[in-house]
């Protein structure tokens, strides 16, 4: 999946409205990654998550 893709991905899950409390609770990305995996269309990779979490980062700096 190239970064374009897993971008898209990950902002659609992060912001399911079921999931934001839960999300912003969360203390690690790893515990963000296990409440993402919750969701039946989320199929990232712990690495592809991290990639994308990293090329948000890049994003806002």
């Amino acid at each position: 999946m190239d970064i374009a893709e897993i971008k898209h991905m990950l902002l659609h899950a992060l912001t399911e409205d079921e999931l934001v409390e839960r999300l912003d609770k969360a203390k690690s990305q790893q515990e963000v990654y296990g409440i993402l995996q919750e969701l039946s269309y989320f199929t990232l990779t712990m690495e592809e998550f991290k990639q994308g979490i990293e090329a948000l980062q890049n994003e806002e700096a």
